[in-house]
């Protein structure tokens, strides 16, 4: 989460989340007419910086009812879209990730949830579960998992080896249910879940994607040990990033394919943990970038902007296998009909996908990890204005990050994924 003294760009509440609203909701979410709201509260739950994609409120509400005695208090997160003209939702429009993620909650999360419980015989939480969808509004009202204790994990630590394979092992279960229920439901994931970051549809990310780029270029020009090897080559990819993207996330025959969750960071996951605080499940929140695709887009993405240093770069194809075992165990257990790869086979297309760490690691990973002065926006990302470029030079500029490059830049060059492809 963002640092207090970070100037983050915070939204209101929607004006909309009225007391008659949430009481309707409220009344039909616990089934209960008598039910009164006496009191609602609303704050900002994330910072723009923490969250590129959507404003998120928590409300606070206090209630009464016919059956209790005296008033009773809960907490719901609202998530929902930017106000129009903000310049983030004239980006995230043409992604179509309003209404995919209300169709994910509404319809697919409930039906992958009962398969993990019932035939994975696996009980722990999926996902936080859904108070309101309203698609007039394009919001979610759901609840909120602060309650049972669920907590995010430090953006800037990142997951040591443990949490690490709880995720892993939440997500295999995850993408085998998706593969199973596109078997069992033929077209319940041909309509609106092929627009990730790269796409054939729209290239609508790819000025925030080029013009932060472009600062890690000019952050490389006084870089004497970087530079003279990675600018040309940095340069180079500022042209042809879309390109490549595009390519490394379309489906080849033969290629093992499910519900990718599209957008796996530290954010968008949450851990509840026992009385020595060792994590004992793992959720999974946001789902705006979902996509029919491979589950190595989601390996990468998260292998690049969650783990430890000595994870990702000394240990990622043990991981690699780590999850494919489990995804084969889940995907036997639910009598998957298709065929299962092989471990070498799920390695080749790990790699074939190989472009995905690209942005992920120079262009999202930073961002992730900023904690400087200046408005983190998407608006900012887009702007040429000065306070826009000193957004942008800055988010290379901290030792975190030049650090994390000099280790980053190497690696991703010697599997050829910052030359001509």
């Amino acid at each position: 989460m963002p640092d207090e003294n970070t100037a983050h760009k915070v939204h209101p509440a929607p004006e909309w989340l009225t007391t008659d609203y949430v009481q309707e909701k409220l009344r039909t979410y616990f089934k209960n007419s008598s039910l009164k709201l006496d009191k609602l509260d609303t704050k900002p739950a994330v910072a723009n910086g923490g969250n590129y994609g959507s404003v998120m409120t928590r409300i606070n509400v206090e209630y009464t009812t016919q059956e209790v005695k005296g008033k009773q208090t809960t907490t719901f997160l609202v998530k929902t879209t930017f106000a129009d003209k903000d310049p983030a939702g004239d980006v995230l429009i043409h992604y179509g990730v309003y209404t995919r993620e209300m169709d994910i909650y509404d319809q697919i999360l409930p039906q992958l949830a009962q398969m993990v419980r019932q035939e994975l015989k696996d009980p722990r939480k999926l996902f936080a579960a859904t108070m309101n969808v309203d698609r007039q509004r394009d919001s979610i009202i759901f609840e909120d998992m602060s309650l049972e204790h669920y907590k995010v994990a430090c953006r800037r630590k990142k997951l040591d080896l443990e949490h690490t394979h709880l995720v892993l092992e939440k997500l295999a279960k995850f993408h085998a249910a998706g593969a199973v229920l596109s078997e069992r439901q033929p077209g319940i994931f041909a309509k609106n879940y092929d627009r990730g970051f790269f796409n054939k549809h729209t290239r609508a990310y790819g000025p925030i994607m080029t013009n932060l780029l472009e600062a890690l270029s000019r952050s490389l020009t006084s870089d004497l040990n970087l530079g003279p090897k990675y600018k040309a080559k940095i340069d180079r990819l500022v042209e042809r990033l879309m390109d490549y993207g595009e390519r490394s996330t379309t489906n080849n025959p033969g290629d093992f394919l499910t519900l990718a969750h599209g957008d796996l960071w530290t954010t968008n996951f949450m851990f509840q943990y026992d009385a020595k605080d060792h994590p004992i499940n793992a959720i999974f929140i946001d789902f705006q970038f979902s996509v029919w695709n491979s589950p190595a887009i989601d390996l990468h993405y998260f292998f690049a902007t969650s783990l430890q240093d000595d994870l990702r770069f000394g240990h990622q194809s043990e991981l690699v296998q780590f999850y494919y075992y489990k995804l084969v165990e889940a995907l036997k257990k639910l009598k998957f009909a298709g065929a299962i790869p092989s471990l070498f086979d799920f390695h080749l297309q790990f790699r074939s996908r190989g472009f995905y760490a690209v942005f992920c690691s120079l262009v999202f990973e930073p961002v992730m990890q900023y904690e400087g002065k200046e408005d983190a926006s998407i608006e900012q990302v887009l702007s040429n204005s000065e306070s826009g470029l000193r957004f942008k030079n800055s988010v290379y500029e901290s030792e975190a990050v030049k650090k994390k490059l000099a280790v980053t830049l190497p690696f991703l060059d010697q599997f050829g994924l910052l030359d001509d492809m």
